[in-house]
């Protein structure tokens, strides 16, 4: 298997996205008590409803010509719901990072996708150690950088593990800390063309290196209020340059009507309501393995 994710904005090749089969009717109590307070409760949504919102995204995923793999069903009583594989794995360049969450409900839920991974080279996958956390809700690539948030799910040790790793495998990239008070780095910042991101900086302390010196931002952001992020208006997908999935949903709008017409994004509004109702939207529900 070819992995190749330089950044979140190349052409989506191949991808996982999460399902709503199997979603349980009741949410995890260990995982409410740990999200953050910016976070509202879980409101466990219909598995129906929600595996029918993720076949409309299948579709217009598919019609951009990329190919798109789903989860085996995990049969065990600590998985509550398949929605969000971007949490439990991630690839910067060609390795594979397998997360690890402080939740043994998202540990056990990689053995869904895991048979989709079973062709990597054992050279490129990468197991986070069981004394660090890190999740992929929390990493982001981008041009010579990798954006890295520190908040409720990723621990400072899973970020220096991270750069220790990537540094002994050659890689240049400056590593960029945000501090966040969201449940992932995504659900307030959102890289979406080499010069471009969504930012709801309400949500993000200093932006440091790995000393904790400050790192002076040469990205052109666009504004996005707490009410929009709390709506997920940052957690798009960038299936192809120029080219943005993202919720058809009111408080979304005025960001998505900003893309358009200030920046020229071509933006596919789809229905996408289950999926935020648990705390993710498309950048969370999907997993990409290859861009270019």
């Amino acid at each position: 298997m070819v992995l190749s994710i330089q950044n979140e904005f190349d052409p989506l090749q191949l991808v996982i996205l999460g399902t709503g089969i199997g979603l349980k009717a009741e949410a995890d109590p260990v995982l409410q008590q740990g999200l953050p307070k910016t976070s509202a409760l879980y409101s466990q949504p219909d598995p129906k409803l929600t595996e029918r919102e993720f076949e409309g995204v299948c579709r217009a995923l598919e019609q951009l010509g990329t190919v798109v793999q789903r989860p085996d069903i995990v049969d065990s009583p600590e998985v509550v719901d398949q929605t969000c594989p971007r949490d439990i794995g991630f690839v910067i360049d060609d390795l594979y990072f397998e997360a690890n969450s402080r939740y043994a409900s998202r540990n056990v839920e990689h053995l869904g996708i895991a048979p989709l991974l079973k062709n990597i080279e054992p050279r490129q996958y990468i197991k986070i150690p069981k004394d660090v956390f890190l999740e992929g809700g929390d990493v982001m690539p981008a041009p010579d950088k990798l954006f890295v948030g520190l908040g409720a799910r990723s621990s400072r040790e899973g970020i220096e593990w991270l750069a220790d790793v990537l540094h002994q495998r050659g890689s240049t990239r400056q590593i960029v800390i945000i501090p966040h008070d969201v449940l992932h780095l995504d659900c307030c910042w959102n890289v979406i063309g080499p010069d471009l991101a969504l930012w709801c900086e309400a949500a993000t302390g200093t932006f440091t290196d790995l000393k904790g010196e400050p790192v002076r931002l040469d990205f052109e952001t666009i504004s996005v209020n707490r009410a929009q992020q709390a709506a997920l208006a940052t957690n798009v997908l960038v299936a192809r340059p120029g080219h943005i999935l993202a919720r058809d949903n009111a408080a979304c709008e005025s960001i998505n009507q900003t893309l358009e017409s200030h920046y020229g994004f071509s933006v596919e509004r789809l229905p996408f309501d289950c999926v935020p109702s648990i705390g993710g939207s498309f950048r969370c529900a999907t997993l990409p393995l290859k861009r270019g």
